[in-house]
């Protein structure tokens, strides 16, 4: 039969062999992942630390008093690291100075009920924090769950969910069993359920978050596949291949469809006056505006270079034109500023619409650059139609 102690420094070095492992493999992902990754590496090494301080005091390696106090201290810290990197991946703020506000106030509390002799005051204020953070890990994991991969972050949340509850019932313990636990040797059910939970709750949540990972990493490479990193609407592939389905339900329920081909107005006089720099952040607002100013089911992308398609679905010339107009004011009354700098944007505004066969994309858009070659030859700033 295994000794508490040699499972304590299994757990040590396993906690060891994760972190490393994570620190190791976290830099091939996009950053933000990466960020997540190497603050729940730190957090799960804490928690190991708080075996290791148990197995330190039982080699009379340091007091038993700097280990009960110092260990929960510890992994506490490690449980609110792990809160840090489902906020880090889910690109969601934390305040820093609460949570160091939180370490410090269980520093404090063990330093002042050790040296009291508080022992109940102790563990149920250890507790009570602990079931405290698992309860927000639990909350910034079920919250505003992504579209995709919502199973995993409802297992993980449930499995958060469970050590907050085994938590509370630890720190009511005193009216459960009429005594506090002041070791972790104490031999009760609530420490066999504490000590089950960690464990089990070790495995399977390096499981789950390994499985959230892979489920953020999905997304991250559907959004490179998908959408102009800079501008963030969508990429020429994936804008052709849904203005291609586009037309052929176009084509099947007999009705207009239209294009835009929309370019900025002397966008190299930006880049070179200003910088590419200015140039970048001229793309970024042009795009943010005119996404502002069209509906829902349009199709809107960064077509290349400074160089913008606009697909209208069922949608006449009239109307198209109506949009259009709408679209060059809008860039030309939005205002720009860089670098202290005003600059003016306006953009040119090509045309063409289809309500019969043949409803094929390569036709469109040569009418759609035509009419926009027009309209940067009359004077720009304008919209011309093929």
């Amino acid at each position: 039969m295994i000794d508490i102690y040699t499972l304590y420094t299994l757990l040590t070095l396993a906690a060891l062999g994760k972190a490393g492992l994570i620190l190791l493999v976290a830099p091939q992902y996009p950053r933000r992942i990466t960020r997540a990754m190497h603050f729940w590496a730190l957090g799960g090494l804490m928690i190991g630390m708080n075996f290791t301080l148990h197995v330190f005091a039982n080699r009379a390696l340091i007091s038993d008093s700097l280990a009960l106090g110092g260990a929960v201290t510890v992994g506490i810290g490690g449980a609110v690291l792990i809160f840090v990197a489902v906020q880090e991946l889910r690109e969601r703020t934390y305040s820093k100075l609460a949570l160091a506000g939180l370490f410090a106030f269980v520093a404090i509390s063990n330093a002042y009920t050790l040296h009291t002799a508080r022992d109940q005051l102790r563990i149920i204020t250890n507790s009570a924090v602990t079931a405290t953070v698992f309860f927000m890990i639990t909350y910034a994991l079920v919250r505003s769950m992504p579209p995709s991969g919502r199973s995993i972050y409802r297992v993980t949340g449930f499995l958060t969910l469970s050590l907050t509850v085994i938590f509370v019932i630890r720190a009511v313990n005193p009216l459960i069993l009429g005594f506090a636990i002041t070791h972790p040797l104490v031999d009760n059910w609530v420490q066999e359920l504490t000590y089950s939970a960690i464990l089990l709750g070790n495995v399977l949540g390096s499981l789950c978050f390994g499985l959230i990972v892979a489920e953020e990493l999905n997304v991250e490479l559907h959004q490179l596949a998908s959408f102009d990193s800079l501008t963030r609407i969508y990429n020429r592939r994936v804008f052709e291949n849904f203005a291609t389905d586009e037309l052929g339900q176009a084509r099947i329920k007999r009705e207009s469809i239209s294009l835009l081909m929309i370019d900025i107005d002397h966008f190299k006089q930006v880049n070179d006056r200003h910088g590419h720099p200015a140039g970048d952040a001229a793309l970024i607002r042009v795009a943010e505006v005119m996404a502002n100013c069209l509906r829902h089911r349009d199709l809107f992308c960064r077509y290349g270079g400074e160089e913008f398609a606009v697909l209208l679905p069922a949608t006449t010339q009239k109307q198209a034109i109506s949009i259009a107009e709408r679209l060059r004011i809008a860039t030309l009354e939005a205002g720009f500023r860089h670098g202290g700098s005003e600059i003016p944007l306006t953009v040119s505004i090509g045309v063409s619409s289809v309500d019969l066969p043949p409803y094929d994309l390569n036709v469109i858009k040569q009418h759609a650059d035509q009419a926009l070659y027009t309209a940067k030859q009359t004077g720009r700033n304008r919209v011309a139609v093929a």
